[in-house]
């Protein structure tokens, strides 16, 4: 098929000009994808709406019952389809015919949110040894003097440590820094109004100085996709 070899050869122009190492499998059915989706688990999952058999958004519905994280994009003619892919938590969608351009940059997005998904074993030294803190759990962590109180999502760790070293592990996984206080975990935030950050029911501060840069990295994460709440200000 010309469109899927196009697609191959963007994917291929996109690692090598990102340094981005991908392994590419391509299915010409849904059904052949669902069997086989166990040992492939791909980070990111292309579905052309149009397919044989089980349609791609259908195909998405089945792949969610057994993946909540991986990333999907629809590639499409069919615009009002597409939209309705936020039904099943899809990133994005691609509108045929594809230019390298428009590709470029909704793949630079997947790829981020695909790392920002991934889970890193933190083991965190606590006073009676060591505890194993998955990444993914991690809504932020916060300092207060020589400690550090990792907020997870379903409770909370107190550890020793410095928030740079953490920061530093977690570096690439999603984590920014918002102030000499917190780091956090960018998938959990819900919007940004000016100087407050609200994550996870929570309400955290932006400083002034590092607001900026925290704003550019939020958005090199997410490709320009994210959006401020600008509302009263």
């Amino acid at each position: 098929m010309v469109a899927a070899a196009q697609f191959k050869n963007y994917l291929e122009r996109y690692g090598n000009e990102s340094d981005v190492e991908l392994e590419v499998t391509h299915f010409t059915d849904a059904e052949t994808f669902l069997k086989n989706y166990k040992k492939e688990r791909p980070a990111i999952v292309f579905f052309d709406i149009n397919l044989p058999t089980i349609d791609g958004m259908e195909a998405a519905r089945k792949l969610r019952e057994r993946d909540t994280a991986v990333v999907i994009v629809f590639v499409t003619k069919m615009v009002q389809y597409a939209l309705k892919g936020y039904d099943v938590n899809a990133l994005d969608f691609l509108v045929k015919p594809v230019s390298y351009a428009e590709f470029k940059m909704k793949m630079r997005r997947a790829v981020n949110v695909a790392r920002a998904n991934e889970t890193k074993a933190l083991y965190v030294p606590v006073d009676s040894g060591f505890y194993r803190v998955p990444s993914d759990k991690i809504v932020f962590v916060e300092v207060e003097g020589h400690r550090l109180k990792y907020q997870l999502v379903d409770g909370v760790v107190e550890a020793r440590g410095s928030l740079s070293d953490v920061q530093e592990k977690l570096a690439g996984h999603g984590f920014l820094r918002c102030n000499s206080c917190y780091v956090v975990n960018v998938k959990y935030i819900e919007f940004v109004k000016g100087y407050d950050l609200h994550i996870n029911g929570y309400k955290l501060k932006i400083s002034h100085p590092r607001r900026k840069e925290f704003m550019r990295q939020l958005m090199d994460i997410y490709a320009g996709s994210f959006r401020e709440d600008t509302e009263d200000g």
